[in-house]
């Protein structure tokens, strides 16, 4: 039998359930895996057997080059007779001795234009006509004033004569013969003026036909039909003042800057060959003609001509060159012999096999076999076969650098 409740307390409230739905077979609960933990161990797994196999297949020097021997090298020389003579080499450009920038002497605008680029003109030829309308009107004008001086004179050489007469006879003063003989005077210089003045406006209507100076080839145009031209440059002129320039390619000669410290080992007449850029596959020869005698103070360079003797159709003004000067009495047919093929004595070694030296291509070793000739200067040798020139050897080869051993380059 329970309790009597207390007078005046309420009906007692239960305790909450606890919410068991989440503990209920759900027919839409699906159960997944953690995949992502399996393929990040996978990839792990491969990394690994990935190293291990680069470790046990690939020697550690090819990932690992600090573990390669280091070797000094040096390059298999290869010396044709021009660089076993050179004295000095220099940097150039070929010029024309002959050529001419070709103005106007008076002003006046382009009516005709007889030339281009590339023309071959001759001396006296026309290049072309300015405007000379205004010129033709002044000669007739001029012409004109030199008529009615003329007659002026006529006139007073008669009336000084008169007058001569007629004081010869007492009948004048003789002051009126010296104002006829002064006015005859007079007259002879109008004549005088008008004739100067007319000359001068011929030489100015000559000025409107331009000629060439000199034989040569027109290598620059300025100007076109229209344009106004002046004396010293005017509009598109103002860079040279000329209309055209003219070189003769006949005297095509080269221009070097030698560096003054350098000038005392050349000489008028000293031989030398010359290769020009744009003809790589051709060598020109000629000599020394003249040391400028004057140097540039702020390159320290002394300017030296050299003419070139067997020129040809290919070269053309202002194209870079170099200038290899050769000792005095080197011959022709010495310059045309083979190369000599040098290697440093120190790289070459005998193994009881025959002389070899060791290649370094793509980073390994190669015995390369050699046949040699003489010693030359005492530290190289002459190579008679197995080598052209150019090779990477190593500079002391030693019995632990054997062939296909992998090595790196000192520095």
């Amino acid at each position: 039998m329970s309790a009597p409740a207390s007078q005046g307390d309420g009906p007692e409230l239960s305790p909450p359930r606890p919410d068991l739905s989440i503990l209920r077979d759900d027919d839409e609960y699906e159960y997944r895996p953690r995949r992502g933990r399996f393929i990040k161990w996978g990839i792990l797994l491969l990394l690994v057997a990935a190293a291990v196999f680069a470790f046990y297949r690939v020697p550690p020097d090819q990932y690992v080059p600090f573990l390669m021997p280091e070797v000094e090298t040096t390059t298999v020389q290869r010396l044709t007779p021009e660089q076993a003579s050179t004295v000095l080499t220099a940097t150039g450009y070929t010029y024309a001795r002959v050529r001419a920038a070709v103005g106007a002497k008076i002003i006046g605008r382009i009516t005709e234009l007889h030339v281009d680029e590339g023309d071959a003109v001759a001396a006296g030829d026309v290049i072309a006509v300015l405007d000379s309308d205004d010129l033709e009107a002044a000669v007739r004008r001029a012409q004109a004033s030199l008529i009615e001086s003329t007659a002026r004179l006529a006139d007073a050489i008669r009336e000084e004569a008169r007058q001569r007469r007629i004081v010869e006879a007492g009948v004048a003063p003789s002051a009126d013969l010296d104002a006829a003989v002064t006015q005859l005077h007079v007259t002879r210089a109008q004549v005088g003026t008008a004739r100067a003045n007319l000359e001068s406006i011929e030489a100015q209507l000559a000025y409107t036909v331009i000629h060439a100076p000199v034989d040569g080839v027109v290598i620059e145009r300025t100007v076109e039909v229209g344009e106004m031209v002046a004396p010293g440059g005017f509009t598109s002129q103002q860079a040279t003042g000329a209309l055209v320039r003219i070189a003769d390619p006949t005297s095509l000669e080269v221009e070097a800057d030698i560096n003054e410290s350098f000038i005392a080992r050349i000489q008028l007449g000293q031989p030398a060959t010359i290769k020009v850029d744009a003809v790589p596959d051709h060598e020109y020869h000629g000599t020394l003609r003249q040391i400028v005698p004057t140097a540039d103070r702020q390159r320290a360079v002394v300017q030296v001509k050299v003419t070139i003797d067997d020129r040809d159709a290919r070269l053309v003004p202002d194209m870079s060159c170099s200038v290899t000067f050769l000792q005095e009495g080197v011959d022709e047919t010495v310059l045309q012999a083979e190369p000599k093929i040098l290697v440093a004595a120190e790289a070459v070694a005998n193994d009881g096999g025959g002389d070899y030296v060791l290649l370094l291509r793509e980073g390994r070793l190669e015995r390369q076999p050699i046949e040699l000739g003489l010693e030359q200067d005492g530290n190289q040798f002459e190579v008679l076969s197995g080598l052209r020139g150019g090779e990477v050897v190593v500079r002391q080869p030693t019995p632990e650098l054997t062939p296909g051993l992998r090595v790196r380059e000192a520095s």
